[in-house]
């Protein structure tokens, strides 16, 4: 019961998480707001200030009232930022208040002279009003504003950063305790099931009329029976609760997360902060809660994968005589697409004949070429060569590509199962290359790689020139 008990607190703990994970976006988007309500009230008064200079210039009635409706708009945003801001900054407010009354007065009453004395005679007028003008300080007021909810919003998102890791923490705590019990439980049981044998094959061996024996091993067989089935219950019930619980509170984390960081991201994003932190909180969140998921998956596609290759080992080759430029251009011509797409280029030089299996030969430069398209360099326009050569015992065909490359530690382990090189923002399983060396080896053959890390890589394949048991068909 110890360990449902841990069950339930670390539940708790990630409800109570999740509430002070929803106050910190709460707080933070009220930060934001009141950067936002601030950046529109000095907004509307630069607005309020050139129509003003409009009116004062032009006289045009438009200006006019254009002007008395920024200062309606004005008037009605100063009760609403200071709802926003609250009791904190009152004092501040108030002197900002106080300023922009006084500037939309100065404003008004130049406004005015400019009606009855006209534009002239108002240059001429004495300028004593407009040395009034609090614009300067206003703006001085309301940037100390916004760097308080600036330095507020970095805290808070501090805040909310540190929240999130730990309603990671509690969620990843509650799936191991839940681990750790079931492991318990299954390990009591067992232990529990032999000490039930072992009774009940002492109660075998027991004489009959010995009851002393008889009741002591029937004690140790009810003892046995009656801790079987509390685990079994426990199992049955209690341990299905916390796991239910947790499972919703892994959803529930899913849904928070998803609203959390794509908040985050735009508040960084806005604020042009580094989001760098939330790229790696992210992955850890994404790491933690797929993994189950993304488990099966991953098993379901290797397991095809090592049946295809097991398919293939079983296949009977059928070897022909294989005009191989025509064979190569038609595996190009299959990728014309992707090729158009990646803006790369695919030139089939003229090629020797080979004897071999067709399908296996297609599947070889498929498989090549589709790497040479996968690991094409960003920065560079593509260019893939497939040439060929002959021997006195072999034909050797290369596929050339100016792609990303392979490090020297990698060149031998890019062939194994399921190993792949370099950065993985390419989709594949590392089973390509194996199945390529897999084929070349059933046609007698060998692949190699010559490669430099961004400048492009060469496969080499060589195959027989005379493959063992081929007969030509003679010509009637």
């Amino acid at each position: 019961m110890l360990g449902f008990a841990l069950l339930v607190l670390v539940g708790a703990t990630s409800i109570w998480l999740v509430a002070q994970a929803d106050g910190d976006s709460a707080r933070i988007v009220r930060t934001l707001e009141i950067k936002e309500r601030l950046g529109r009230l000095q907004s509307l008064i630069w607005r309020a200030e050139s129509n003003q200079r409009g009116f004062l210039q032009t006289g045009d009635d438009k200006y006019r009232e254009a002007f008395r409706a920024d200062v309606d708009a004005i008037e009605a945003a100063l009760p609403q930022l200071q709802e926003a801001l609250g009791d904190g900054k009152g004092s501040l407010f108030g002197q900002l208040d106080a300023a922009i009354a006084a500037e939309l007065g100065v404003l008004e009453q130049t406004a005015e002279r400019r009606e009855r004395l006209g534009l002239e005679d108002l240059l001429a007028a004495p300028l004593g009003i407009l040395e009034e003008s609090k614009a300067e300080e206003i703006r001085t007021m309301i940037g100390q504003l916004v760097q308080q909810e600036q330095r507020l919003l970095v805290e808070e998102l501090a805040t909310s950063s540190r929240t999130a890791h730990q309603l990671l923490v509690a969620s990843l705590s509650g799936v191991f305790l839940i681990l750790v019990l079931a492991a318990t439980s299954i390990a009591i049981v067992q232990r529990s099931t032999g000490r039930m044998k072992a009774a009940q094959g002492a109660l075998k061996e027991a004489n009959e009329s010995l009851e002393e024996t008889v009741a002591k091993r029937t004690a140790e067989l009810r003892q046995a029976n009656e801790e079987i089935q509390q685990f079994a219950h426990i199992v049955s019930h209690d341990l299905r609760s916390p796991l239910v619980n947790v499972m919703g509170f892994t959803g529930e984390l899913e849904v928070v997360r998803k609203e959390l960081f794509e908040r985050m991201s735009s508040l960084r994003a806005r604020l042009e902060v580094d989001s760098e932190p939330d790229e790696r909180l992210a992955g850890e969140f994404d790491e933690a809660l797929g993994f189950i998921k993304s488990s099966i998956t991953r098993m379901d596609r290797l397991i095809k994968a090592i049946l295809k290759l097991t398919r293939e080992g079983r296949r009977e080759l059928r070897l022909e005589s294989i005009e191989m430029t025509e064979l190569a251009r038609a595996a190009a011509d299959g990728f014309g697409y992707q090729a158009q797409e990646a803006g790369a280029s695919i030139t089939i030089e003229p090629l020797p004949p080979c004897v071999g299996d067709r399908l296996a030969i297609e599947q070889i430069f498929a498989n090549l070429m589709e790497n040479a398209l996968k690991y094409l360099r960003d920065d560079t326009p593509g260019q893939i060569r497939v040439t060929g050569q002959e021997t006195a015992t072999e034909v050797i065909y290369e596929v050339h590509d100016n792609g990303r490359g392979i490090e020297p530690k990698d060149r031998e382990r890019i062939f194994e199962i399921f190993r792949r090189s370099g950065l993985q923002d390419r989709p594949g399983e590392g089973i390509g290359l194996t199945y390529v060396r897999t084929l070349v080896r059933r046609l007698g053959g060998t692949i190699a790689v010559r490669s430099e890390p961004g400048r492009g890589s060469s496969f080499t394949v060589t195959l027989p020139r005379h493959a063992p048991g081929y007969l030509p068909e003679k010509s009637p």
